[in-house]
């Protein structure tokens, strides 16, 4: 309650300083909608659910286009994804048992990770994602130790098999969560293992019927290949939400630190991302998007071409670093059955961007978001409150600078 309410005042805040969605279709939601629109006069027809073109999946689309189908249009599209972003935030503050304080704290870091506030507002698939992330985390994750029983477990694969049907990127948190089930349950913890796999095969159907991971229209732009330069990028976008981590991390092993620094800049220099490649799409107009966008290309490019080639591999070194750095800062696996979400967060960000070694096409800082919803639990347990404030400050900053470029001021 603490957090939700903490979320719903600040995002009143932001509100009454004009900032608010516009009533034209922004972001993605000009791709979307008239899939969703398609969808809704076509529904109940059973082709609704593969017969379409878009990266997301019938989890995403269906539902819209029933509720759209129901009456719902744009405005109430954008104002579910705010109830389910403040659900999200409700359920953070839920795991965090302290006090009400934390509670909050741990709400409202979520809802200024990098991109969450603005996409929230939108008819965008990002908030459903978060929600769906955070509610396998404490299927897996939480509860009682060594004790998954039977309930937990078919829960889980419900929820897998529903987020998969959203995004493939669902991938990641099952991976993710099933690991920190195994290092906290031990070998009982076969049936999430089990369960993430059930779901798995039922998302076989809908790749046979697209012939791929994503519908046919995108399947040249999208799908499996071998981008270590991708890696690189994300590992480098990472470097605003995981900074924090590289003072916390070098007070405890620096030498490890500066090893994992040094590596990271290697990595950067062989295998480093061409910021002003193509994604292999086109625009209306005839143009092709950049392969590379968000935060980090934006910040890049501006700079003079000579200090481009350093600024990619020190933002890449402070992404890894801090990372690593985070990792330090979390107990032994297993020592304590409260400890398991926090460590679900971390893995879930570092397979996110493990994720797209084996992918091609394009790559947005906002891919994060969907593998972040684990940090403001991780540094509420085990940061100290410093930490949390210097990182949350440069959120909340970067929260009001993505705010002002894609939330038209209503006044």
């Amino acid at each position: 309650m603490a957090a939700g309410g903490s979320v719903f005042g600040l995002w009143m805040v932001l509100s009454c300083l004009g900032f608010a969605a516009p009533a034209e279709l922004t972001f993605d939601e000009r791709f979307m909608l008239p899939v969703v629109e398609q969808l809704a006069d076509r529904w109940p027809e059973p082709s609704v659910f593969w017969d379409f073109e878009d990266t997301k999946g019938p989890a995403f689309f269906v539902p819209a286009a029933i509720l759209f189908d129901a009456g719902v249009g744009l405005e109430g599209l954008r104002l579910i994804n705010l109830m389910l972003a403040i659900g999200s935030a409700g359920l953070v503050g839920m795991l965090m048992k302290k006090n009400w304080q934390t509670a909050a704290v741990a709400g409202v870091l979520l809802a200024v990770l990098p991109y969450h506030t603005v996409l929230s507002h939108l008819f965008m698939s990002e908030p459903s994602f978060v929600l769906g992330s955070i509610i396998l985390g404490i299927l897996a994750t939480t509860g009682p130790k060594g004790e998954p029983g039977f309930w937990r477990p078919l829960a889980f694969g419900l929820g897998l098999t529903v987020l998969l049907h959203q995004r493939a990127h669902a991938v990641v948190p099952a991976a993710a969560a099933v690991l920190v089930a195994f290092q906290r349950d031990g070998s009982s913890a076969w049936r999430y293992g089990l369960a993430g796999l059930a779901a798995g095969i039922l998302r076989l159907p809908l790749y046979v019927e697209w012939g791929g991971l994503v519908s046919p229209e995108y399947a040249s732009r999208y799908g499996l290949g071998f981008s270590p330069e991708a890696v690189v990028y994300l590992l480098g976008a990472l470097a605003p939400l995981v900074w924090i981590g590289v003072p916390l991390g070098w007070t405890k092993k620096p030498r490890v630190m500066a090893w994992v620094g040094i590596v990271a800049i290697t990595m950067a220099l062989v295998a480093g991302p061409d910021l002003s490649s193509p994604d292999g799409g086109l625009r209306p107009d005839g143009t092709s998007p950049l392969r590379f966008q968000g935060l980090l290309a934006t910040a890049v490019l501006k700079l003079p071409l000579s200090i481009q080639s350093f600024a990619v591999p020190l933002a890449v070194a402070v992404g890894t670093m801090g990372l690593t750095g985070l990792y330090l800062q979390m107990p032994k696996p297993g020592l304590n059955e409260n400890d398991g979400f926090p460590r679900y967060g971390w893995f879930l960000l570092a397979f996110g961007c493990l994720l797209y070694l084996g992918t091609r096409g394009a790559v947005y800082d906002r891919y994060l978001l969907c593998f972040g919803c684990g940090l403001p639990i991780l540094l509420v347990r085990h940061t100290p409150g410093w930490a949390i404030g210097a990182q949350g400050g440069l959120w909340l900053l970067l929260t009001f600078w993505s705010a002002s470029q894609w939330l038209d001021p209503s006044v």
